[in-house]
């Protein structure tokens, strides 16, 4: 199950990866939002088994983390304002 969940995981990933620079400070942005998107999406989908759910379950926790790292490695978004962090993109982002 933890495997099949990291690879769900990696899946969101690579999703967020082919998003425009934008895009990808926006979803950085808005974690709480974006968390709450990707479980309901993932527990519909998964629904139906124990072993689905928990699949879901690992795919969303993996997909926070992720997001939480991406926001302290590149920063994020509020209002007009960017916050870096520990890389700057402020260049990509124009």
């Amino acid at each position: 199950m933890i495997e099949m969940g990291l690879i769900v995981g990696l899946g969101l990933l690579v999703t967020l990866a082919k998003l425009p620079w934008r895009g990808k400070m926006w979803v950085i942005s808005h974690p709480l939002l974006m968390d709450a998107i990707v479980f309901v999406f993932l527990i519909a989908v998964h629904w139906g088994t124990f072993s689905g759910v928990m699949v879901a379950t690992i795919g969303a926790l993996f997909c926070s983390i992720t997001l939480g790292v991406a926001k302290w490695l590149v920063g994020h978004v509020r209002g007009n304002t960017y916050y870096p962090g520990v890389f700057n993109v402020v260049r990509r982002l124009m």
